[in-house]
């Protein structure tokens, strides 16, 4: 899928929940309690080399507990630049995978670093918002209101972070539209409409990508909350980023990955701009 947006490289063209493998291995690898285990078939040197990098950038704690397999490939540069899929359906069990042709870890171009640090903070923003103590597994295949908001994994869990963010960002009859979006068949045209509904509203959304689902919305949100300033403001989009102020936890991992950023950019969220 490609997202009509300045930054392509940032949003990353991949069905987290159809685990529908892209490009050409390069090389997977278990990981075991934070650590990358060797594997003859693959460069276990460039592994490790791209495994420590990411892993040194993002908080360990979360990494080390639910990451349990990483995937390194290519589909070419500036197409798919990697995702975190769910290996069962546990919740528990992760698979992080990044496109080495767009994340090269010795480049030096400001807007390719930025591009690769977002889509690293993204997927880990997936991780944060959808694990086993947020999302509980379900059989259902249509949401039982009584039970919550209804992801791919499962319902989001009371006071969990995607259940308070849906409950405050995404009243009924938004979900009733997106819902009937997100039902389409036809690929295209089910992207062409999700544009659409970015379009009607762009001071919801901080990126027409988080317009995608909620779980994009939530994702794309914590993104801008670590690499911008955001405290606060009269446009949903910026009161989104702000939401995750109100967690103490949130803050020291904004604080810990941005101590760790090769470069931030300035104004982050005034400076996207659609294609």
């Amino acid at each position: 899928m490609k997202i009509k947006l300045l930054f392509i490289l940032i949003f990353i063209s991949f069905n987290l929940f159809a685990q529908k493998k892209i490009g050409k291995d390069i090389g997977i690898w278990s990981i075991q309690n934070g650590k990358l285990l060797s594997n003859q078939q693959y460069d276990n040197k460039l592994g490790e080399h791209y495994w420590t990098f990411i892993r040194e950038l993002l908080p360990t704690p979360l990494m080390d507990q639910y990451v349990k397999r990483f995937r390194i490939y290519t589909d070419g540069k500036e197409g798919d630049l990697g995702g975190m899929t769910l290996i069962n359906d546990s919740n528990q069990d992760w698979q992080l995978e990044v496109d080495i042709a767009d994340l090269q870890l010795e480049e030096t171009n400001q807007e390719k670093i930025v591009d690769y640090q977002h889509t690293l903070i993204h997927e880990f923003g997936h991780l944060l918002t959808l694990n086993i103590t947020q999302i509980a597994p379900t059989d259902d295949e249509y949401q039982d209101d009584s039970k919550g908001y209804l992801t791919s994994e499962g319902y989001a869990r009371k006071n969990s972070y995607l259940d308070v963010f849906v409950a405050q960002f995404w009243p009924d009859e938004l979900l009733f539209q997106w819902d009937k979006i997100d039902q389409i068949r036809n690929q295209r045209k089910k992207e062409n409409r999700l544009f659409d509904f970015y379009l009607n509203a762009p001071r919801s959304f901080v990126t027409d990508y988080a317009a995608e689902s909620p779980e994009e919305d939530i994702a794309e949100s914590w993104t801008y909350f670590v690499m911008d300033e955001i405290k606060g403001g009269n446009t949903i989009k910026e009161q989104k980023v702000a939401f995750f102020y109100r967690y103490p936890e949130l803050i020291q991992y904004r604080e810990e990955i941005r101590k760790k950023l090769r470069y931030i950019p300035s104004a982050y969220l005034k400076s996207f701009k659609i294609k």
